[in-house]
């Protein structure tokens, strides 16, 4: 132990020491939450979230608001603090749960160190780590979101090059790679089961069609099943499937102790997945895993 001292010096900006560093520091939260009952917290740097189970939205809403309190607690004792402006509650409630067991809940209120009373914004949709989750799990938001920055960057990528004549077709074909397609599939992981989605599918294929004619610099009628042999651009629904037999390979390889297994088996709140219809990516990414045919 030494005197208290100024640090004067910080890490930079994206540093992977960040990350280590705060796993770290919020290592003895995460040990106070782990003795929750039908509840649980998770943590990604400073982004954190609070989830309760129960018959009801509103003793739901109790868990999860005597959760927040608890680790507002801690954050005030370790010098940290929540922002109230960005804090937000959103309650999900099963298509066949009856009317008597809770509707959605209009409104949240807690009260700090003071006494005095706060109230937690309830949302109908949210923004977690980039993807947006609203509360039937619909997931049409996040895919028009997404589709709207592609074509944005397909419109950005245009510009690039001299003004008599853009990118050639090879260094389109690579920043169309690095860029649009990232931006396209971003939080697929998330969401993707293959059932039930064909219109998600076909947003992201009309936008990924767009993207593929001015790649190709053709006509917008051009029929795209050659566009898509001659690029080597894949529709999206064979994207899709890639993309989460890779997700389901790196499953493979998480330590049995990570929270994307646990959750599955012994979470707090693991009887979820049975409500669920249908299952979950997460359950299907982690059945048993069939041969690649990409």
């Amino acid at each position: 132990m030494s005197e208290p001292f100024d640090i004067l010096n910080g890490t930079p900006q994206g540093s992977p020491l960040s990350p280590v560093i705060s796993a770290l520091y919020t290592a003895s939260l995460l040990k106070k939450a782990s003795t929750w009952t039908h509840r649980d917290l998770t943590l990604y740097v400073d982004d954190r979230a609070i989830y309760a189970t129960s018959a009801t939205t509103s003793a739901a809403t109790e868990l999860a608001i005597a959760g927040y309190k608890i680790a507002l607690n801690w954050l005030r004792t370790n010098g940290l603090e929540a922002d109230p402006s960005k804090t937000e509650l959103m309650t999900f409630v099963h298509q066949r749960q009856p009317e008597k067991t809770g509707g959605n809940t209009l409104g949240a209120q807690y009260g700090d160190k003071s006494n005095a009373l706060n109230r937690i914004t309830t949302v109908k949709w949210l923004r977690y780590l980039g993807v947006y989750i609203t509360e039937d799990l619909k997931w049409k938001r996040h895919v028009d979101i997404m589709t709207n920055h592609t074509r944005s960057a397909i419109r950005g990528i245009n510009i690039l090059g001299n003004s008599v004549q853009g990118l050639d077709y090879m260094n389109w074909r690579r920043v169309y790679n690095t860029l649009v397609i990232p931006s396209l599939t971003y939080g697929l992981q998330v969401w993707y089961t293959g059932v039930g989605q064909k219109g998600l599918i076909q947003c992201m294929q009309i936008a990924q069609n767009e993207g593929i004619h001015k790649l190709m610099g053709v006509f917008k009628t051009t029929p795209i099943e050659p566009l898509q042999n001659l690029t080597g651009i894949p529709p999206i629904s064979y994207l899709a499937k890639k993309l989460m037999h890779a997700y389901s390979h790196r499953l493979r390889g998480v330590p049995p102790n990570a929270k994307v297994w646990t959750i599955l088996l012994d979470d707090q709140c693991w009887y979820w997945p049975k409500y669920l219809e249908p299952p979950t990516n997460l359950s299907c990414a982690s059945a048993n895993l069939s041969p690649s045919t990409y």
